[in-house]
């Protein structure tokens, strides 16, 4: 067996394993903190992440709101401290070892607000954000701002050239690397 060679990903050097970010709990703190801890980029799922009490046990996602837009307040609510739990337990559960890298879909309703809330609150935690589904020119400057760089994965060569006329040439210190969705 021949031995893998390390790279540098999100300002760390690490083995060029990189776990999925798969949504509905599937990569989550537990998972990436793992993959991290092997040196490895550990990605939980920055969609819609669970929360859970003291005990460990999940935090039902109940709204109350009586309009939609108030379910939505909720429903944004539970995303950015779900996805800020989710950070920390990544973090505590790789010792510091390895990038911790968050997925999003663009295309969420507030994908933009989450992004924000999620890395405000778990400054330092986060390394990475993978990001699809859609066009998403802001991600750029979001991730700069928090000092965290940014991988897109982008349908053609023709979306990543729009995308980075509009704005990623602006944040190019903080471009990780670019997925073509297959």
């Amino acid at each position: 067996m021949k031995a893998l060679n390390g790279l540098v990903i999100s300002g760390r050097e690490v083995l060029p394993l990189v776990e999925g970010g798969k949504g509905i709990s599937v990569s989550n703190g537990e998972s990436s903190g793992a993959w991290a801890a092997c040196h490895g980029v550990g990605t939980f799922s920055g969609v819609n992440a669970d929360s859970y009490d003291e005990l460990g046990a999940p935090i039902p996602q109940d709204y109350h709101g009586r309009t939609r837009r108030e379910r939505h307040e909720e429903l944004i609510r539970y995303a950015i401290a779900g996805g800020i739990q989710q950070a920390r337990v990544a973090y505590e559960r790789s010792g510091g070892c390895g990038p911790i890298h968050m997925n999003v879909l663009w295309e969420m309703a507030a994908a933009e607000r989450i992004l924000n809330g999620v890395l405000e609150g778990a400054r330092g935690l986060v390394n990475g954000v993978t990001c699809g589904a859609g066009m998403p020119y802001r991600i750029a400057e979001i991730c700069a701002r928090y000092g965290v760089h940014y991988y897109p994965i982008v349908s053609s060569t023709r979306a990543f050239r729009a995308l980075w006329k509009r704005a990623y040439h602006k944040f190019r210190d903080w471009l990780g690397s670019v997925r073509k969705r297959s």
